[in-house]
């Protein structure tokens, strides 16, 4: 009986203190939805520009543990814009539309002119907040993402300069944290953003 008491002890010790170490994680963000292809025509992506202050590039998050120490959540790369520029690009391409990387433009309508370069379609972005903040409660941890991003679309064959602000936060209590619970929770909120502000 007493045995059997210190495996029970021993399982609930897993249970409430796996994968709670301290140091960096690295995590995978990506566009992983499937689409018809029914777009056609060229969209020339800029890199997205990173505006947040004194955070890192690859910056995520981070999860506060019971003893008070942190786990710090990076981009597999280390560099968010680079990452939200492909899986922006991923999204384009599986809808139909062929992407070519372009330098940065002047976001005016007069930018959208000089940088169309023949392409149906021109895109940048800036991330002015990217963050998941997360912290250990006994058996469970509560995690806050944070997304602020803004999108910036030429349409080419009107001048156009289309500004569209992306912005919200999601709450999720976790019973068992993960580095791929952390995955599932900010990949489909991204999907879910990209496919409502890049309607075509």
């Amino acid at each position: 009986m007493k045995k059997q008491s210190l495996i029970f002890l021993g399982f609930i010790f897993i249970l409430f203190w796996g994968c709670a170490t301290p140091g960096q994680k690295f995590i995978d963000i990506t566009y992983l939805a499937d689409h018809e292809k029914k777009q056609t025509g060229g969209i020339g992506i800029a890199p997205f520009q990173d505006n947040r202050t004194d955070m890192g590039e690859g910056y995520i998050g981070y999860r506060i543990l019971l003893d008070n120490s942190q786990e710090t959540y990076l981009v597999k790369g280390l560099n968010l814009a680079d990452t939200l520029t492909r899986i922006i690009g991923i999204y384009f391409e599986k809808n139909g539309f062929t992407t070519t990387p372009i330098d940065p433009w002047d976001l005016t309508p007069d930018g959208v002119m000089k940088a169309s370069k023949g392409f149906k379609h021109i895109l940048a972005g800036t991330i002015n907040r990217f963050e998941c903040r997360a912290k250990k409660k006994g058996g469970v941890t509560d995690m806050i993402l944070d997304i602020d991003l803004t999108l910036y679309l030429g349409i080419t064959d009107k001048n156009v300069l289309k500004t569209i602000p992306v912005s919200f936060t999601l709450e999720r209590t976790e019973l068992v944290f993960t580095r791929e619970k952390l995955e599932q929770f900010v990949n489909p909120a991204l999907k879910e953003v990209i496919q409502k502000a890049l309607v075509f």
